[in-house]
């Protein structure tokens, strides 16, 4: 599986790089999708402000992605 595959083939991707899929069953929608190249945008790590708190994404060496505080 590439990285650009996606369950729903009918989703469309906006200018953000978020993907919007369609309700399945007009009663709730799934779980929107977001590029980790979307939200990161060329740097190895991202602070998200949550709650009054600071997380941290992180991308690791081998490609996997971490959240700390």
């Amino acid at each position: 599986m590439s990285k650009d595959d996606c369950s729903a083939p009918s989703a469309g991707v906006d200018a953000q790089g978020e993907r919007h899929v369609p309700k399945h069953d007009g009663s709730s929608a799934l779980p929107r999708v977001v590029r980790s190249d979307a939200l990161l945008a060329g740097a190895s790590q991202l602070a998200i402000l949550h709650n009054d708190t600071l997380y941290f994404l992180r991308e690791t060496r081998f490609g996997k992605l971490i959240l700390t505080k």
